[in-house]
């Protein structure tokens, strides 16, 4: 079973049949709404990040049991869609890249099962465990992305290096510079603690970037929400495109 979780203005998957919503009970909060269902032939469980009705801002999401859901579900990997602002000045609006780094800005917010305030979900040998970071973005994943992309016609950028925020403010111009000289490319509020978290339970973890707008001081326009949703709006079809061609082609390929 393939996991989904999907960012700001993807509330649903289109194409998913055969759906059933379930409560997933985790040791990590209130039970998690989980719809399983089939896309494109693959069997999937899908996890709006913000709710369906983009109701939990990003520094409340309880990425903890959105993960221990996941993996309780049979989830054998799991495939993001990440709505980010530019750091690049060439990436504009409706550019789509593959994440390949992670620098993490957030503040306050639990980013391991492994702090003893709850029963992690996998076995573990000791109480104080360590996770490698080295790859946090699975690279047989990746490059699953990447040929979907390639057999669609639909360009994205090979490598992004995403900076996360606690939100639920934007940036200023002189984090975002900060964030650029340190080798930032694009910049969000919930791709962290998700991918540790992912990792940290061994799920096989990407995510696809969507820019909405470039972060603030890297054009003249300030940034605006209702831009952002109608440029999701645009974009929405073909990255959901992309998310299914994926699947298809994570599968190809492990079967080989």
């Amino acid at each position: 079973m393939f996991g989904l979780i999907t960012g700001s203005g993807l509330y649903d998957v289109p194409g998913l049949v055969d759906r059933q919503v379930d409560e997933i009970a985790t040791p990590y909060g209130p039970p998690v709404l989980l719809t399983t269902g089939r896309l494109g032939g693959i069997e999937v469980c899908f996890i709006p990040r913000h709710g369906s009705d983009h109701s939990v801002p990003p520094n409340a999401i309880n990425y903890r049991a959105n993960i221990a859901a996941l993996h309780q579900a049979g989830a054998t990997a799991v495939l993001a869609t990440a709505v980010v602002g530019s750091i690049e000045p060439a990436w504009g609006e409706g550019t789509m890249a593959v994440l390949s780094d992670v620098i993490n800005f957030t503040s306050g917010r639990p980013d391991t099962f492994f702090d003893g305030t709850a029963p992690a979900p996998i076995p573990v040998a000791s109480p104080v465990v360590h996770t490698d970071m080295s790859d946090p973005y699975h690279p047989a994943l990746r490059q699953a992305i990447l040929t979907a992309a390639a057999e669609l016609g639909i360009h994205v950028e090979p490598e992004a290096v995403y900076c996360c925020t606690n939100g639920p403010r934007f940036e200023t111009k002189a984090e975002i510079a900060m964030m650029g000289r340190l080798g930032g490319q694009v910049v969000g509020m919930t791709g962290y603690p998700e991918v540790a978290l992912a990792v940290e339970v061994g799920l096989p973890y990407a995510s696809i970037a969507l820019v909405s707008n470039h972060a603030a001081g890297v054009s003249p326009a300030t940034v605006s929400v209702s831009d952002i949703i109608e440029a999701l709006d645009r974009r929405a079809p073909a990255v959901f495109s992309l998310v299914t061609r994926t699947l298809e082609v994570y599968e190809r390929e492990r079967s080989r």
